[in-house]
């Protein structure tokens, strides 16, 4: 479907649960991508007056360059970063890994997450809410409702990928060197959602 021509770049947007990408013609969506980072830059994108800023995750896969895009305010971002300081830890964050975006409701409300997988096994989450060195959301109270501001876990995932990546391709050859020595804490269950 995609041309494996150097040049060529497959960009795939993180949204609804899947990985979106578009022919030309029409929207393809995938449920998970492979590849080793090599690099991360952002951007800003404004929609409706609003404006955001995008993570762009840059892949290589069998030859193949691919772009994962997502917002940085989103759950997508923070649980992807979460898990790739796991694999920081675990020494696999310069190897290929797997992205797998999901989306589920429980009582109304949207849960998100950027699952990462290493090998067969998908990687588990370093940090839990109020774990100590995560900084914690910003918390408000608008109309009798509790509104979180993460921006204090953006910026800090932000340093942490500044640390390991370069902007854009950077070497594709070249592995990320680890900045930090990790220790993993024990976790109880995989199978928890971080946030």
């Amino acid at each position: 479907m995609f041309s494996n021509d150097s040049p060529h770049i497959v960009w795939a947007r993180v949204r609804n649960g899947m990985l979106a990408v578009w022919n030309g013609k029409e929207e393809i969506l995938f449920r998970h991508a492979y590849g080793r980072i090599v690099g991360i830059s952002y951007k800003f994108d404004e929609w409706n007056g609003t404006e955001f800023e995008i993570v762009l995750v840059h892949l290589i896969h069998d030859g193949e360059r691919w772009i994962l895009s997502m917002r940085t305010d989103s759950q997508y971002f923070r649980t992807m970063c979460n898990y790739l300081v796991t694999a920081g830890a675990d020494g696999v964050l310069g190897e290929p890994l797997r992205f797998a975006p999901t989306m589920s409701e429980k009582a109304g409300k949207k849960y998100s997450a950027l699952y990462v997988g290493h090998g067969d096994k998908f990687i588990r989450a370093y940090y839990r809410a109020g774990s100590p060195g995560l900084p914690e959301p910003v918390t408000a109270q608008i109309g009798g409702r509790t509104v979180y501001d993460f921006t204090p876990q953006v910026e800090f995932y932000k340093a942490f990928l500044a640390r390991h990546f370069s902007p854009g391709w950077g070497d594709t050859e070249a592995k990320p060197t680890l900045a930090d020595a990790f220790t993993a804490a024990p976790l109880e269950d995989p199978d928890d959602l971080p946030f």
